[in-house]
């Protein structure tokens, strides 16, 4: 019986995509997984981005500050509030 591996690089995207992604939310996955501020996580300093977010093989920064904020504005415009009175 032959079994099917996984590249790390699959593996990595797929443990990043189940954590964080939110289909109903803002932004695409990759978008969202470059969003992700949890630093304490194993994969962090690996987690899949957009290419806009990586130059000469290290993360950008500013790339990822920027779509953070597009994701935070984006969020922030669609949250409906609730005005209901006590």
């Amino acid at each position: 019986m032959t079994t099917s591996r996984t590249s790390r690089a699959a593996a990595i995207n797929a443990k990043c995509r189940e954590c964080i992604y939110d289909r109903l939310s803002v932004g695409n996955w990759r978008e969202q997984v470059a969003a992700c501020a949890s630093s304490n996580c194993a994969l962090h300093s690996v987690r899949p981005v957009p290419r806009s977010c990586v130059v000469d093989g290290r993360y950008d920064l500013a790339a990822i500050s920027v779509i953070r904020a597009k994701l935070d504005r984006a969020l922030n415009s669609t949250r409906i509030l609730d005005v209901t009175h006590v």
